[in-house]
């Protein structure tokens, strides 16, 4: 029962009163016991009476038990508002009733049994007083024990506004949530720390924050059902919100009956303070019906605020349970769409709908596009009325944000590179920024589908036989992005010399050794209709360089252990070790025969994890015959290879980056089988 049910109980039963004592504080009391009795509830005590002036107080001790227990104050003529509030032994106040009315009432269920302090107070008027107590009744009925109050088959009453403290040192394990590893399978199962259960009754639609305030030495949670043993029907969880003494949660309920667990981290348990506020929220329908336009091609800016009540959800960001704000996009003919969304002090999520009030219409959906606070969308939409949506990751997120739809045709705009003639020349060692939003498909190159996506060239210089390195720092694209060096981009499928997808990161770069001449970068995506944003960055490398490295590598000699520093510049990489561009030796291997072959190398100094790669053409990474950064440690690598007779080159170099130092290489050979 909630408390606005005890309220009206009380209510009626001074009503029942009047009828025959207008003005005795006694009838009404007498009405509201038979009322009370009713339910099943005793009176605990005697009957307290006396008076006050207007902000007067009277204190009553009392001593209580695991129960649930009921406070009826009756104010006499002159009385105008009566408050009651119950303290505990640090006079912390654990419940409240602060409605404004010449007769007050207070509920609460008892879970750390104890030496209490009911405060009566007249915060209007003056005049007599008549205060009782009851215990035992509906949602909380007498019971023998800690372990029957707080539980499914006996929550704990909670009204919203109210702030309660329990404990749940005394209360059992009975479920979990899923934030602590519960879920649908857990069939209502605990996770070793005792928990407490409390019955919130929603009246209407609402968006219901409660936040639990736990001792230090108590890591608690809380999460929210709407059947009180049906782990599926979980609506919230939270473990930490903040630090390990404070979790919160927050949804949007509709009107009905839910059930509040307070449970623990791992077996932790404790004394905490929960208090359970409600705000009202629009339906989803009633929002859509006003709202605002968003023109393409123009930015606009927008506010939310954290503590505003989340109405829609999302498919992608944990269903995005932030506050959000609702834009109608008209797109008049079959375009691209690109949505680029920048929230500077929260993490945003974007996503667009057919419907406003359907979830299920939901067409694309981005939480993070380069960082947390960047989203974009790119798609493809056919005519019609759109819903574009700002939300927030986190629940009680929200903040400034800029918003832009941008629409193209379909079969694409205008954009420099998207000939030969305007191709723009690539910068080697910096970053590239580009968009083939607006971007036709004009090339198809060999590493993507027959039909791939829109394409844009760059110009690439070279002036000296040179090895090329190209990869996407950032790519909208990354599963399916393309980068293809070719000479002549009308003829693409005869000319190109290198191809590679999914080039995003240094470690997965495209790498080719160049011929003198001019060449073309080719961005392209592996799937049709596909383009994005990216970051291109480009490497270029003098050949007789690493040709002078390599022919003067020392020989390894099998059986004799080589000694030797990494120092000096990278000029090799590795496809392990995190591209392993840290400084480098070499040796040099002849195979005279096709052999088994053992390379072992160990660090000669602390802290230095060497990598250890072997390759078949010294200045070629798509010759590596094998690559190993940690063998059982950091300190040692370990390759074994069968080779084919020839020379090869054995790689001596640091993990990731500015890692060198000392080291002893091996090399065994045995005879291998034809």
């Amino acid at each position: 029962m909630s408390m606005r049910a005890w309220r009206t109980l009380l209510a009626v039963g001074a009503t029942c009163a009047c009828t025959a004592a207008p003005s005795s504080t006694q009838g009404r009391f007498t009405a509201v016991h038979n009322a009370f009795g009713a339910l099943g509830m005793n009176v605990v005590g005697h009957i307290s009476e006396g008076s006050l002036g207007e902000d007067g107080s009277s204190r009553f001790p009392v001593t209580l038990e695991a129960q649930c227990y009921t406070w009826a104050a009756f104010g006499g003529d002159g009385a105008r508002d009566l408050d009651l509030s119950l303290l505990d032994t640090s006079n912390n106040r654990v419940a409240t009733d602060t409605s404004h009315d010449t007769q007050a009432t207070l509920r609460h269920c008892v879970t750390s049994p104890g030496r209490y302090t009911l405060v009566l107070h007249m915060a209007q008027g003056a005049g007599t007083y008549l205060v009782s107590s009851w215990r035992g009744g509906p949602a909380g009925g007498e019971s023998s024990g800690a372990s029957d109050v707080g539980t499914c088959a006996n929550p704990i009453p909670l009204t919203m506004g109210q702030t309660v403290t329990g404990d749940t040192r005394r209360a059992r394990d009975r479920a979990t949530g899923g934030c602590l590893g519960g879920g649908e399978g857990d069939e209502g199962g605990g996770d070793g720390a005792p928990d407490l259960v409390y019955q919130l009754t929603v009246e209407s639609r609402q968006q219901v924050t409660v936040a639990v305030e736990q001792d230090e030495d108590y890591d608690g949670a809380v999460f929210l059902r709407q059947a009180c043993d049906d782990p599926s029907s979980e609506v919230a969880c939270n473990d930490d919100a903040g630090d390990t003494s404070h979790s919160r949660v927050s949804a949007t309920l509709e009107p009905g009956t839910y059930f509040v667990y307070v449970d623990g981290f791992g077996s932790s348990s404790g004394r905490f303070s929960m208090t359970v506020t409600g705000q009202a929220v629009p339906t989803p329908a009633e929002v859509c019906q006003d709202v605002q336009v968003l023109t393409p091609n123009q930015p606009v800016s927008g506010q939310t605020s954290a503590g505003d009540p989340s109405v829609f959800n999302a498919r992608c960001a944990d269903r995005a349970p932030g506050p959000e704000h609702v834009y109608r996009l008209e797109v008049p003919n079959e375009s691209r769409l690109q949505l680029q969304q920048e929230s500077p002090n929260h993490d945003g999520v974007l996503y667009v709908r057919r419907a406003c009030a359907d979830e299920g219409s939901e067409l694309s959906c981005n939480d993070d596009s380069d960082d947390t606070q960047h989203s974009r969308i790119n798609t493809i939409l056919p005519a019609g009325t759109y819903y574009v949506f700002s939300d927030a990751y986190r629940q009680d997120g929200g903040g400034s944000f800029s918003l832009e739809a941008d629409l193209c045709p379909v079969a694409g705009g205008n954009t420099p590179g998207d000939t030969a003639q305007d191709a723009q020349p690539l910068t080697v060692g910096q970053a590239v920024e580009g968009n083939t939003f607006q971007a036709h498909d004009d090339i198809t190159v060999p590493c993507a589908a027959q039909t791939d996506g829109y394409d844009v060239l760059y110009r690439l210089d070279v002036t000296q036989r040179s090895r090329a390195r190209l990869w996407f720092e950032q790519n909208d694209i990354a599963e399916q992005g393309v980068v293809a060096l070719v000479r002549n981009p009308a003829q693409a499928a005869t000319t190109t010399v290198a191809c590679r997808a999914n080039v995003l990161g240094e470690a997965r770069a495209l790498d080719q050794v160049l011929d003198p001449g001019t060449w073309y970068v080719v961005v392209d995506s592996a799937g049709p209709r596909q383009f994005g944003r990216y970051r291109l960055h480009a490497e270029v490398e003098d050949v007789q360089i690493l040709d002078r490295l390599c022919r003067a590598a020392p020989l390894l000699v099998p059986g004799r252990p080589a000694h030797g520093t990494t120092s000096g510049s990278d000029h090799f990489q590795a496809t392990c070790g995190g591209n392993a561009r840290s400084p480098e030796n070499l040796h040099r291997l002849r195979i005279t025969r096709r052999s088994n072959v053992r390379l072992a190398v160990t660090s000669n100094t602390p802290g230095y994890d060497p990598v250890l790669y072997l390759r078949q053409t010294c200045t070629d990474i798509a010759t590596e015959r094998g690559c190993n950064d940690d063998a059982g440690d950091i300190q040692h690598s370990l390759v074994e290879v069968t080779l084919e007779p020839g020379v090869y080159t054995v790689f001596v170099d640091g993990f990731s980056n500015r890692n060198s130092g000392a080291y002893t290489l091996e090399a065994t050979l045995s005879p291998a089988t034809p």
